[in-house]
């Protein structure tokens, strides 16, 4: 549509509106704007912390949850424990009647309850709750046990299937509250299936060894595990979202010897090879393609900045991401995927020094890396969902203070383990990247950002630092109001330009909140002799004529 005159933005006169002026404006800039270019493509945001959002007091999850609320996130993923909730899950022996794998009124009467309590809360702020049918097995669950109980070898597909419909009939919207028989449970309508699969860490065995050499036996063992896990929640609710995958960015380059790449293992759970041509493997006898919602993905890249690629064609850190959507779409194509799958990206961060010696990132650069990350994501079409893993650092583990193996529990929260906010906390809240544009002429810089949604667009600001100063820069977004001011889409989102006047720069973004305050997030330095010019968005079409100076 085309974008009317500024007059249309002009100041009113105080006597006439008394109500913020900013405010008037901006909505009316926002009613000019319905079915305008300014792209509405947004990001669904998610945040798992399960020691603080399952495993803390009563007051302390429901005080975590409305933190969460408050930083913008838009979901919870919560780990639906199979042995933490299961009767008898140290015996080697499956318990008899009554107990029902499937019926989740037979487990024990306290085994969901921390997960009711995290569901609850998350639904009384406002969240969605995304479920991972997960880790760790029943002894009576898998042929062989694991160290600490932490069974992950050849978990029986069928048992498992009965714990996801379980799960699913529980929060299927209709199961009461067992303390409070009159109220029911909220739906969860979106699932993930196990937790890196592709990581000995989780599921054993990794490789087996075959005639044709090397093959991915995870692959084959989570085909069966996420195949009856699908089938069953689907059988409860077809509505209900499940999501296949769950991998890790990265694997080893010796096969037969440590994880399994995750492009290596995606070919092994579709039972194709490098070329992509089918397995000829007793596994994949009678191979049927495979049903998903979408595919949940793991793009950490701790060692490096978000903008990294790794060298390893098979693995998949953020900047690679396109290696994943490319495979999707390619299977999806030769009839081994039944759909298009969307990206589901459910695990990111960056372990951060302070506290952790042996982090690369200091927290400063982790606040840096959350606007990074966000609009590497968001730039990719195909990923619906971008996520935060800890809202807290973790407390240390067992071992010598200062060792890395004290050191081994993540690090990667928007606060440290006390509470205390990390600037990336600020940065989640008020996001913006900033980074050089190869325009004609002057070289420009594209300003991506975004702000908790609210009812509609948001009123934001971007600002340049000048000594000490912080001045409001003129973007190619239409302004209203004073000049600088200008408005997010519908989900809090935008994405501009602005010129790159000197060599160097830093911008902040600023956000008009419901309370009528101007919050700030983190700075952003522009460099102007780094290489690695970014040419791959295009800025949206504007209207000329919205400058007020």
């Amino acid at each position: 549509m085309r974008i009317l005159p500024v007059a249309v933005c002009a100041r009113p006169p105080e006597a006439i509106y008394p109500f913020p002026v900013g405010l008037f404006a901006c909505t009316l800039v926002s009613l000019l704007l319905a079915g305008s270019p300014l792209p509405q493509r947004t990001l669904q945001t998610t945040i798992q912390d399960d020691s603080v959002l399952i495993h803390g007091t009563d007051a302390s999850v429901k005080s975590a949850m409305a933190q969460i609320a408050s930083l913008g996130f838009t979901y919870v993923r919560l780990t639906a424990g199979w042995s933490a909730v299961s009767p008898d899950s140290t015996s080697s022996r499956i318990p008899g009647a009554p107990f029902d794998p499937a019926n989740p009124a037979t487990y024990p009467a306290g085994g969901f309850h921390e997960l009711d309590r995290a569901v609850l809360d998350a639904h009384a702020d406002g969240l969605k709750v995304m479920l991972d049918v997960a880790f760790w097995a029943p002894r009576w669950a898998v042929p062989l046990g694991s160290p600490n109980g932490q069974n992950r070898f050849e978990p029986n597909p069928t048992l498992f299937g009965d714990f996801a419909q379980a799960v699913a009939r529980r929060y299927s919207g209709s199961y009461p509250v067992p303390s409070d028989p009159g109220a029911v449970l909220p739906a969860v309508q979106l699932y993930t299936i196990w937790n890196e699969p592709n990581e000995s860490e989780f599921l054993e065995p990794q490789w087996e060894h075959t005639a044709a050499g090397w093959v991915p036996e995870s692959a084959q063992i989570y085909r069966g595990m996420y195949d009856d896990a699908y089938t069953q929640i689907k059988n409860v609710d077809s509505a209900d979202k499940v999501l296949v995958g769950a991998t890790s960015a990265a694997g080893s380059t010796t096969p037969g010897q440590g994880d399994v790449p995750p492009i290596e293992f995606l070919q092994g759970l579709t039972c194709v090879g490098p070329s992509l041509q089918p397995l000829n493997i007793p596994q994949c006898a009678g191979y049927q393609p495979l049903h998903a919602d979408g595919y949940a993905d793991h793009p950490y890249s701790m060692n490096t900045t978000p903008g990294a690629s790794s060298s390893d064609p098979d693995d998949v850190p953020l900047a690679d991401t396109s290696r994943l959507d490319n495979l999707l779409r390619e299977l999806y194509l030769q009839g081994r995927i039944t759909s298009d799958l969307p990206l589901y990206d459910t695990e990111y961060g960056y372990n951060t020094n302070p506290p952790d010696p042996y982090a690369s990132a200091t927290p400063e650069e982790q606040a840096e890396f959350v606007g990074w990350s966000t609009y590497l994501a968001w730039r990719d079409p195909n990923t619906a969902m971008f996520a935060q893993f800890l809202l807290r650092d973790s407390t240390p583990g067992p071992g010598a203070a200062g060792t890395r193996q004290y050191w081994s529990p993540n690090q990667t929260g928007l606060y440290y383990s006390d509470g205390v906010s990390k600037p990336a906390a600020q940065a989640f809240r008020v996001t913006l990247w900033a980074q050089r544009l190869l325009g004609s002429g002057s070289p420009l810089v594209t300003l991506f950002g975004k702000v908790p949604p609210g009812s509609g667009p948001q009123i934001v600001q971007v600002q340049s630092l000048s000594g000490t100063t912080w001045t409001p820069v003129l973007t190619l977004l239409p302004s209203c109001g004073p000049d600088s001011e200008f408005l997010t889409n519908n989900a809090g989102y935008f994405i501009t330009t602005t010129p790159l006047l000197a060599s160097t720069a830093t911008y902040r973004l600023g956000w008009l909140d419901p309370g009528g305050n101007w919050e700030y997030g983190v700075p952003i330095p522009v460099d102007a002799t780094l290489p690695g010019l970014d040419t791959t968005p295009t800025p949206q079409p504007l209207s000329t004529g919205t400058s007020r100076r």
